[in-house]
Protein backbone atom coordinates (compact mmCIF):
# COMPACT_ATOMS: atom_id res chain seq x y z
CA UNK A 1 0.00 0.00 0.00
CA UNK A 2 1.06 3.91 -0.48
CA UNK A 3 0.66 5.80 2.74
CA UNK A 4 -0.88 9.08 2.03
CA UNK A 5 0.89 12.48 4.40
CA UNK A 6 0.82 11.58 7.59
CA UNK A 7 -0.35 13.57 10.88
CA UNK A 8 2.15 13.72 13.77
CA UNK A 9 1.42 14.02 17.53
CA UNK A 10 3.08 12.81 20.32
CA UNK A 11 1.33 9.28 20.71
CA UNK A 12 1.53 6.94 23.58
CA UNK A 13 -0.07 3.87 24.76
CA UNK A 14 -2.20 3.47 27.13
CA UNK A 15 -3.43 0.41 29.05
CA UNK A 16 -7.41 -0.09 29.10
CA UNK A 17 -9.49 -2.35 30.44
CA UNK A 18 -9.91 -4.60 27.33
CA UNK A 19 -6.35 -3.83 25.95
CA UNK A 20 -4.12 -1.10 24.17
CA UNK A 21 -5.38 2.38 23.47
CA UNK A 22 -4.15 5.00 21.27
CA UNK A 23 -3.69 7.89 22.94
CA UNK A 24 -2.29 11.52 21.37
CA UNK A 25 -1.20 13.97 23.66
CA UNK A 26 -1.28 17.52 21.92
CA UNK A 27 -0.66 19.49 24.52
CA UNK A 28 -1.72 22.91 25.07
CA UNK A 29 -2.64 25.53 28.00
CA UNK A 30 -5.81 25.70 29.69
CA UNK A 31 -8.39 23.13 30.79
CA UNK A 32 -7.83 19.76 30.19
CA UNK A 33 -10.21 18.72 27.25
CA UNK A 34 -10.42 14.58 25.97
CA UNK A 35 -12.12 14.38 22.51
CA UNK A 36 -13.69 11.37 21.56
CA UNK A 37 -14.64 10.60 18.10
CA UNK A 38 -17.51 8.62 16.10
CA UNK A 39 -17.80 5.31 15.02
CA UNK A 40 -15.78 4.00 12.41
CA UNK A 41 -13.48 6.65 12.45
CA UNK A 42 -10.35 7.54 14.37
CA UNK A 43 -8.38 9.76 16.32
CA UNK A 44 -7.30 11.54 13.35
CA UNK A 45 -11.22 13.39 12.81
CA UNK A 46 -9.99 16.60 15.29
CA UNK A 47 -7.33 17.60 13.05
CA UNK A 48 -9.03 19.81 11.36
CA UNK A 49 -10.98 21.11 14.39
CA UNK A 50 -7.64 21.32 17.15
CA UNK A 51 -6.31 24.30 15.75
CA UNK A 52 -9.26 26.29 16.99
CA UNK A 53 -9.87 24.41 20.66
CA UNK A 54 -7.23 27.14 21.51
CA UNK A 55 -6.93 27.66 25.13
CA UNK A 56 -7.12 24.07 26.07
CA UNK A 57 -5.32 20.79 26.74
CA UNK A 58 -6.31 18.70 24.37
CA UNK A 59 -5.52 15.05 24.44
CA UNK A 60 -7.69 12.82 21.92
CA UNK A 61 -7.62 8.70 21.67
CA UNK A 62 -8.88 6.01 18.93
CA UNK A 63 -11.79 4.29 20.69
CA UNK A 64 -11.87 0.42 21.53
CA UNK A 65 -11.59 -1.53 18.66
CA UNK A 66 -10.98 1.89 16.11
CA UNK A 67 -7.73 2.64 14.56
CA UNK A 68 -4.56 2.27 16.62
CA UNK A 69 -6.26 0.93 19.52
CA UNK A 70 -7.35 -3.08 20.75
CA UNK A 71 -10.44 -4.29 20.02
CA UNK A 72 -12.18 -6.08 23.01
CA UNK A 73 -11.64 -9.81 23.17
CA UNK A 74 -15.63 -10.26 24.44
CA UNK A 75 -16.50 -7.31 21.83
CA UNK A 76 -18.30 -4.97 24.68
CA UNK A 77 -18.88 -2.12 23.51
CA UNK A 78 -21.33 -1.03 25.55
CA UNK A 79 -21.26 2.88 27.60
CA UNK A 80 -20.01 1.63 30.81
CA UNK A 81 -16.77 0.00 28.68
CA UNK A 82 -16.26 3.57 26.71
CA UNK A 83 -16.61 5.17 30.03
CA UNK A 84 -13.74 2.31 31.58
CA UNK A 85 -11.27 3.56 28.80
CA UNK A 86 -12.09 7.31 29.40
CA UNK A 87 -11.02 6.58 33.30
CA UNK A 88 -7.99 4.86 31.84
CA UNK A 89 -7.05 7.64 29.59
CA UNK A 90 -7.86 10.44 32.22
CA UNK A 91 -5.59 8.60 35.08
CA UNK A 92 -2.95 7.95 32.89
CA UNK A 93 -2.61 11.34 31.72
CA UNK A 94 -3.34 12.94 35.00
CA UNK A 95 -5.65 14.74 33.55
CA UNK A 96 -7.76 16.88 35.95
CA UNK A 97 -11.50 16.61 35.82
CA UNK A 98 -11.61 17.14 32.15
CA UNK A 99 -13.80 18.61 29.87
CA UNK A 100 -15.15 15.92 26.76
CA UNK A 101 -16.04 16.93 23.43
CA UNK A 102 -17.44 13.54 21.05
CA UNK A 103 -18.88 13.23 17.44
CA UNK A 104 -21.62 11.13 16.58
CA UNK A 105 -20.97 7.92 19.04
CA UNK A 106 -18.14 10.00 20.85
CA UNK A 107 -21.04 12.37 21.60
CA UNK A 108 -22.86 9.95 23.34
CA UNK A 109 -20.46 8.71 25.47
CA UNK A 110 -19.39 12.38 26.60
CA UNK A 111 -23.02 12.45 27.37
CA UNK A 112 -23.14 9.25 29.63
CA UNK A 113 -19.98 10.71 30.75
CA UNK A 114 -22.12 14.01 31.82
CA UNK A 115 -24.34 11.60 33.97
CA UNK A 116 -22.30 10.36 35.85
CA UNK A 117 -19.83 13.00 36.70
CA UNK A 118 -21.81 16.29 38.55
CA UNK A 119 -18.82 17.57 39.23
CA UNK A 120 -17.50 17.79 35.25
CA UNK A 121 -16.96 21.31 33.89
CA UNK A 122 -19.14 20.72 30.81
CA UNK A 123 -19.75 17.98 27.88
CA UNK A 124 -19.78 18.76 24.32
CA UNK A 125 -22.07 16.37 21.78
CA UNK A 126 -21.17 17.09 18.14
CA UNK A 127 -23.89 15.87 16.65
CA UNK A 128 -24.30 12.65 18.47
CA UNK A 129 -28.19 12.94 17.78
CA UNK A 130 -30.18 10.01 17.83
CA UNK A 131 -30.43 6.22 19.73
CA UNK A 132 -32.48 3.03 19.54
CA UNK A 133 -35.67 4.09 20.75
CA UNK A 134 -39.03 3.71 18.39
CA UNK A 135 -40.11 6.77 19.98
CA UNK A 136 -37.75 8.39 18.01
CA UNK A 137 -39.22 7.21 14.71
CA UNK A 138 -42.51 8.82 14.61
CA UNK A 139 -45.00 7.79 12.31
CA UNK A 140 -43.68 3.94 12.21
CA UNK A 141 -44.75 1.47 14.57
CA UNK A 142 -42.09 -0.11 17.12
CA UNK A 143 -41.94 -3.09 15.04
CA UNK A 144 -40.96 -1.80 12.38
CA UNK A 145 -38.36 0.27 13.59
CA UNK A 146 -36.34 -2.69 14.84
CA UNK A 147 -37.06 -4.64 11.91
CA UNK A 148 -35.61 -2.21 9.84
CA UNK A 149 -32.86 -0.92 11.61
CA UNK A 150 -31.57 -4.47 11.79
CA UNK A 151 -31.76 -4.86 7.97
CA UNK A 152 -30.05 -1.44 7.44
CA UNK A 153 -27.71 -2.57 9.97
CA UNK A 154 -27.22 -6.01 8.31
CA UNK A 155 -27.00 -4.09 4.89
CA UNK A 156 -23.58 -1.73 6.90
CA UNK A 157 -22.00 -4.60 7.71
CA UNK A 158 -21.92 -6.32 4.60
CA UNK A 159 -20.44 -3.22 2.60
CA UNK A 160 -17.89 -3.31 5.25
CA UNK A 161 -17.06 -7.20 4.59
CA UNK A 162 -14.61 -8.75 4.50
CA UNK A 163 -12.89 -8.25 7.89
CA UNK A 164 -9.67 -9.24 6.77
CA UNK A 165 -8.51 -7.95 3.22
CA UNK A 166 -5.64 -8.22 0.35
CA UNK A 167 -3.75 -5.67 -0.53
CA UNK A 168 -6.40 -4.93 -3.73
CA UNK A 169 -9.06 -4.48 -1.29
CA UNK A 170 -7.51 -2.27 0.94
CA UNK A 171 -6.75 0.24 -1.71
CA UNK A 172 -10.04 -0.29 -2.87
CA UNK A 173 -11.26 0.79 0.90
CA UNK A 174 -8.90 3.68 0.60
CA UNK A 175 -10.15 5.07 -2.81
CA UNK A 176 -14.26 4.89 -1.51
CA UNK A 177 -13.20 7.03 1.47
CA UNK A 178 -11.56 9.57 -0.98
CA UNK A 179 -14.84 9.41 -2.99
CA UNK A 180 -16.92 9.65 0.08
CA UNK A 181 -14.64 12.89 0.86
CA UNK A 182 -15.29 14.56 -2.24
CA UNK A 183 -19.14 13.56 -1.92
CA UNK A 184 -18.94 15.11 1.91
CA UNK A 185 -17.23 18.26 1.33
CA UNK A 186 -13.96 16.63 3.93
CA UNK A 187 -10.64 16.58 2.81
CA UNK A 188 -9.56 13.60 0.46
CA UNK A 189 -6.05 13.58 2.30
CA UNK A 190 -7.23 13.28 5.77
CA UNK A 191 -9.99 10.95 4.77
CA UNK A 192 -7.50 8.50 3.41
CA UNK A 193 -5.19 9.04 6.43
CA UNK A 194 -8.37 7.85 8.73
CA UNK A 195 -8.88 4.89 6.42
CA UNK A 196 -5.22 3.86 6.28
CA UNK A 197 -4.95 4.39 10.47
CA UNK A 198 -8.27 1.68 9.91
CA UNK A 199 -6.58 -0.67 8.43
CA UNK A 200 -4.47 -2.96 10.67
CA UNK A 201 -1.20 -4.48 8.65
CA UNK A 202 -0.77 -8.15 8.98
CA UNK A 203 1.87 -10.73 9.20
CA UNK A 204 1.08 -12.29 6.16
CA UNK A 205 0.60 -8.92 3.91
CA UNK A 206 -2.93 -8.61 4.22
CA UNK A 207 -4.83 -5.96 6.43
CA UNK A 208 -7.79 -6.38 9.10
CA UNK A 209 -10.81 -3.85 9.13
CA UNK A 210 -11.01 -2.08 12.16
CA UNK A 211 -13.53 -1.86 13.73
CA UNK A 212 -14.21 -5.37 11.79
CA UNK A 213 -17.48 -5.77 9.44
CA UNK A 214 -18.26 -8.89 12.15
CA UNK A 215 -18.08 -6.61 15.00
CA UNK A 216 -20.64 -3.56 13.88
CA UNK A 217 -23.49 -5.26 15.06
CA UNK A 218 -21.86 -4.97 19.16
CA UNK A 219 -20.60 -1.75 18.12
CA UNK A 220 -24.45 -0.36 17.98
CA UNK A 221 -25.90 -2.37 20.58
CA UNK A 222 -25.56 0.30 23.10
CA UNK A 223 -28.18 2.17 21.29
CA UNK A 224 -30.75 0.37 21.34
CA UNK A 225 -33.13 1.57 24.04
CA UNK A 226 -31.34 4.66 24.76
CA UNK A 227 -31.84 8.03 23.18
CA UNK A 228 -29.63 11.28 23.22
CA UNK A 229 -32.46 13.32 24.83
CA UNK A 230 -32.76 11.11 28.39
CA UNK A 231 -29.14 11.25 28.46
CA UNK A 232 -29.53 15.28 28.67
CA UNK A 233 -32.18 15.38 30.89
CA UNK A 234 -30.43 13.09 32.86
CA UNK A 235 -26.79 14.84 32.67
CA UNK A 236 -25.25 16.47 35.77
CA UNK A 237 -23.00 19.05 34.40
CA UNK A 238 -22.92 21.56 31.76
CA UNK A 239 -23.81 20.28 28.61
CA UNK A 240 -23.47 21.84 24.63
CA UNK A 241 -25.48 19.95 21.92
CA UNK A 242 -24.12 21.43 17.98
CA UNK A 243 -26.06 20.10 15.31
CA UNK A 244 -24.91 20.16 11.63
CA UNK A 245 -27.96 22.03 10.22
CA UNK A 246 -27.89 20.51 6.25
CA UNK A 247 -29.72 17.39 6.01
CA UNK A 248 -28.62 14.20 5.65
CA UNK A 249 -28.00 12.93 1.51
CA UNK A 250 -31.03 9.80 2.16
CA UNK A 251 -32.34 10.27 -1.82
CA UNK A 252 -30.05 7.42 -2.56
CA UNK A 253 -30.93 5.20 -0.17
CA UNK A 254 -33.56 2.19 -0.39
CA UNK A 255 -37.67 3.22 0.26
CA UNK A 256 -37.67 1.32 3.33
CA UNK A 257 -33.83 2.92 5.21
CA UNK A 258 -34.85 6.18 3.38
CA UNK A 259 -38.31 6.29 5.64
CA UNK A 260 -36.49 5.12 8.45
CA UNK A 261 -34.12 7.70 8.30
CA UNK A 262 -36.79 10.51 7.35
CA UNK A 263 -38.32 9.50 10.71
CA UNK A 264 -35.02 9.75 12.72
CA UNK A 265 -34.94 13.21 11.40
CA UNK A 266 -37.90 14.51 12.54
CA UNK A 267 -37.66 12.32 15.83
CA UNK A 268 -34.55 14.12 16.38
CA UNK A 269 -35.96 17.98 15.55
CA UNK A 270 -38.70 17.10 17.97
CA UNK A 271 -36.75 15.84 20.65
CA UNK A 272 -34.46 18.97 20.19
CA UNK A 273 -37.56 21.67 20.13
CA UNK A 274 -38.84 19.36 23.75
CA UNK A 275 -35.09 20.39 25.15
CA UNK A 276 -35.60 23.94 24.39
CA UNK A 277 -38.92 23.90 25.60
CA UNK A 278 -37.88 22.92 29.01
CA UNK A 279 -34.42 21.47 29.33
CA UNK A 280 -32.47 21.02 32.16
CA UNK A 281 -30.38 23.73 33.43
CA UNK A 282 -26.93 24.16 31.77
CA UNK A 283 -27.96 22.91 28.46
CA UNK A 284 -27.04 24.88 25.55
CA UNK A 285 -27.98 24.07 21.90
CA UNK A 286 -26.66 25.28 19.38
CA UNK A 287 -27.03 25.02 14.80
CA UNK A 288 -24.15 25.42 12.08
CA UNK A 289 -26.01 26.05 9.25
CA UNK A 290 -22.55 25.54 7.57
CA UNK A 291 -22.73 21.43 7.71
CA UNK A 292 -24.26 18.46 8.19
CA UNK A 293 -23.34 15.75 10.23
CA UNK A 294 -19.01 15.51 9.82
CA UNK A 295 -19.90 19.17 11.33
CA UNK A 296 -16.46 19.28 12.93
CA UNK A 297 -14.43 18.21 9.21
CA UNK A 298 -16.82 20.54 7.32
CA UNK A 299 -17.16 23.56 9.20
CA UNK A 300 -14.30 23.52 12.00
CA UNK A 301 -13.85 27.28 12.82
CA UNK A 302 -17.21 27.68 13.27
CA UNK A 303 -17.68 24.56 15.49
CA UNK A 304 -15.14 25.85 17.24
CA UNK A 305 -15.90 29.00 17.96
CA UNK A 306 -19.02 27.59 19.15
CA UNK A 307 -17.35 24.65 21.93
CA UNK A 308 -14.95 27.55 23.04
CA UNK A 309 -17.61 30.17 23.79
CA UNK A 310 -19.42 27.07 25.77
CA UNK A 311 -16.13 25.41 27.83
CA UNK A 312 -14.57 28.79 28.42
CA UNK A 313 -16.84 32.01 28.66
Amino acid sequence: MSHAPHLHAPHLRVSGPAGDLAVADHGGDGPDVVLCHGANRTLLDWERLRPHLTGMRLVSYDLRGHGRSDPPADEDYGWAAHLADLDAVTEALALDNPRVIGHSLGGMIALCHGQRRPGCPGVVDLDGLGGGRPELYPGLDAEVVAERRAQQLAAHSAALAPDVLDAGQAELAVGRARQAAAVNGLDAALEEAGARRSLQPLEDGRYRRKPAASAQAALMEPLEGWDTFTAVREAACPTLLVQGARAPLLDRLPAPFRELNEALVAGVRNGLEALREDGPPGLHIARVREAGHMLHLQAPEKVGRVVRDFLLP
